[in-house]
């Protein structure tokens, strides 16, 4: 995955030839026997012919009849009934030499997309179903379409999805719902409704499921059947095979050999979770799903085509957290989800914070010990947030949104969400108010805006929350933002804090199209913190830039300790700004530096003229925040004077007007080796150092983690995250040996 540019998923996401242009799905149901037409524009995007196989796996004894298929209009040779079949799904893979043949027991027809070629496929039959108000067996129309080459093995992705269906009974229609796409629909009568829906880039094991409500209240399915008269989804009977799986209806078949046992609901849960993600991780990635986004690198600029570099503030966190639970699962983190200004700005380097004004600032210089080159600096910028006691921020009105998707479930994801929000609910005040959104297939108020005075009750409702259905992250983002505007207080804080694995698969699932929604709330004061919990099946970059159009940071929890730093130890800091548009410019003199090399902030770049232009978008700060900066500075030769100018500007929360202050460095204030720095300097550089390598920057190419470990060996601070360092340099050595 590296230096993938296009992270969002699509059709061709992983390499996958088979690109499912267009997917249109019609089906008739009347008096029990459902008609299924089904229309798809397919492309072989690869350089090798692929070939198609539309496959009837044995099943629940349904007998599938008046089968018919064309290609490019061109009628196929099938056969008209087929006993004890389950419905279609469709395969690719390398051609085989038989252009019409059966596995084994199992009707298979067959067809070839060529290299860079495109095939229109029409396929119809029916089927019989079975409704009625007491018991529903679902009808289920199943999307899998299965790629296997030699080098991939995945599940296609729908570029676009039309799916309509009608229902006519002699008897009276239960109540019914599609729980994984935002459907319409439209009952006429008691005997006959209209489900219709649209969806984009929908992957190609997600079901259409008929559901039902029971006496016994409302029942979830996830592709299996249900009793009506259970509490719960029960499965009736999963299938497994341990070398192939090819999710299909409510069956999950393997060939001709079936082992059926019966899981609990949740154990099938996990299975169907781990299918749906597309068997193997491709490219011997170490988790499957997983999207980030490259920034690309910093490069060095010569001082006599610029003098200046400008960055927006960033206190986000997260980067550092992944590559933790990386490590610690023995892998080696994605180089692009390894951002060096995150993991510098995870460590507390002791600045001392200001007196009056919002930043104090700190400037530092040393020989570059890990750069390559002669008169080669290295330049610290540390800058100090204003510190606000516990006991002197304001109080807060807090709307937690909380994904309870089906993806939720997995590695406990959601267990550890409610771990989280009860450690924070335990730091807030009597008069601070908490109010609870949750998204699966759709979003719902869990718990109006509950003053903690209430907090057994606001506890309550977190542990009450359970995982299942889609991921409607723009519904739950919108409805979230609607309840904090219904409770918005112009002298209290007013934040979103949205936890999820960041997976977006039923609306719109972009950030573009998420904020756009919800950017006025922004402007009146509403802030979003993003926190995400979970790896592979991890969206990364939504996170992320949820995290900065919505005015606010983004952390990464993977482990309750980490938990713990952000809602106890940093609760003021993670709730309460003290500077948002906060921006930094740095003026290099061209008489003493050569050239100079920003490391990191690359996502936080800004061009020169917006360092004053105040209605640029920039980074926001909390109460006693570190941020900083590190430059790599060649020197001219007997360099001698004035380095450079550090000039920082920002607005206070609540006003649009913009404060800035200044200060400088000359070549007097360098140490004259790197040793005789402060620990806190090297210790930064260290970790600088350690991303870049990760990162696999071209800067870092010759880079050694073994000097790193000296360093931080060097540094006496007595620091906990500095053991924790340690600790994840000698796991990453270890990792590059294999």
């Amino acid at each position: 995955m590296k230096n993938r540019k296009t992270p969002r998923v699509h059709a061709g996401a992983f390499g996958v030839p088979i690109h499912v242009k267009k997917y249109q799905v019609n089906v008739a149901i009347a008096n029990d026997i459902a008609t299924t037409k089904v229309a798809l524009v397919l492309t072989n995007r690869g350089d090798v012919e692929m070939e198609g196989a539309c496959i009837f796996p044995p099943g629940s004894n349904t007998d599938i009849s008046d089968f018919a298929m064309r290609v490019d209009d061109i009628a196929q040779p099938a056969e008209r009934k087929m006993t004890g079949c389950d419905a279609p799904y469709i395969c690719f893979s390398e051609p085989t030499t038989s252009q019409e043949a059966d596995v084994g027991d199992i009707p298979t027809h067959k067809f070839l997309v060529a290299p860079n070629g495109e095939r229109r496929v029409q396929i119809e039959y029916r089927q019989q179903v079975q409704l009625c108000a007491d018991e529903l067996i679902p009808y289920t129309y199943p999307l899998p379409i299965h790629v296997k080459t030699q080098s991939i093995d995945s599940l296609a992705w729908v570029a676009s999805l039309v799916f309509s269906l009608s229902i006519e009974s002699e008897g009276e229609l239960p109540e019914f719902w599609c729980s994984l796409h935002k459907a319409t629909i439209r009952r006429q009568g008691k005997h006959r409704a209209i489900v219709k829906y649209k969806a984009k880039n929908v992957r190609t094991n997600q079901d259409f499921v008929l559901q039902s409500i029971g006496e016994a209240g409302v029942l979830e399915s996830f592709g299996i059947p249900l009793s009506a008269d259970s509490s719960r989804a029960i499965p009736r009977s999963i299938s497994i095979e341990p070398q192939q799986h090819t999710l299909s209806g409510p069956m999950l078949m393997s060939g001709t050999e079936v082992h059926s046992y019966s899981p609990s609901p949740q154990d099938a849960m996990r299975q169907l979770q781990s299918l749906s993600s597309g068997l193997n991780p491709p490219n011997d990635a170490a988790y499957n799903d997983v999207y980030f986004k490259h920034h690309g690198t910093n490069p060095f600029i010569d001082t006599e085509d610029d003098t200046l570099s400008t960055f927006g503030m960033d206190v986000d966190t997260a980067s550092y957290s992944m590559m933790r639970r990386y490590l610690r699962d023995g892998n080696l983190p994605e180089p692009d989800a390894v951002r060096v200004e995150e993991f510098i700005n995870t460590f507390d380097y002791d600045y001392t914070p200001p007196i009056e004004e919002a930043f104090a600032m700190h400037l530092e210089g040393a020989p570059s010990t890990f750069g390559e080159g002669e008169r080669l600096q290295l330049l610290r910028i540390g800058i100090k947030g204003r510190v606000i006691p516990d006991t002197e921020r304001k109080d807060a009105r807090l709307t937690f949104v909380i994904d309870i998707s089906g993806s939720m479930d997995m590695e406990n994801r959601l267990e550890l969400v409610k771990r989280a929000l009860t450690l924070l609910v335990a730091q807030l005040r009597e008069d601070d108010e908490v109010g609870i959104v949750t998204y699966g297939s759709y979003a719902q108020v869990v718990l109006p805006h509950t003053r903690v005075q209430n907090r057994e009750h606001i506890l309550k409702a977190i542990q009450s929350l359970v995982t299942g259905g889609a991921t409607n992250a723009e519904e739950g983002i919108r409805l979230g933002y609607e309840l904090a505007a219904k409770n918005l207080d112009a002298d209290c804080i007013n934040r979103v804090i949205l936890c999820s694995d960041g997976v977006a698969n039923v609306g719109h699932t972009g950030p573009d199209t998420i904020l756009e929604r919800i950017s006025s709330y922004v402007d009146r004061g509403i802030w979003l913190t993003t926190v995400g919990f979970g790896m592979g099946n991890y969206n990364d970059v939504l996170m992320e830039q949820l995290a900065n159009k919505g005015n606010g940071m983004y952390a990464y929890v993977d482990t309750l300790a980490e938990a713990k730093r952000i809602f106890v130890e940093n609760l003021t800091g993670t709730l309460q700004v003290i500077a948002k548009d906060a921006k930094v410019q740095v003026a290099f003199n061209p008489q003493t530096v050569s050239r100079f090399r920003l490391l990191g902030y690359e996502k936080r770049r800004l061009e020169h003229e917006d360092f004053r232009n105040d209605d640029v978008d920039a980074g926001d700060v909390g109460s006693g925040h570190n941020v900083t900066a590190l430059y790599e500075l060649k020197l001219h030769k007997n360099a001698d004077g004035h380095l450079a100018k550090v000039s920082l500007r920002y607005k206070a929360p609540g006003t649009e007007a913009a404060t800035e202050s200044e200060q400088s460095i000359s070549t007097a204030d360098l140490k004259e080796e790197f040793e005789a720095a402060t620990p806190a300097f090297r210790l930064a550089a260290a970790v600088a150092q350690y991303a870049e390598i990760l990162r696999e920057s071209y800067w870092a190419k010759n880079g050694d983690l073994k000097a790193v470990r000296k360093v931080l060996k060097g540094i006496n601070l007595q620091m906990p995250q500095q053991a924790e360092l340690l600790e994840l340099v000698n796991q990453a050595i270890r990792l590059k040996k294999q």
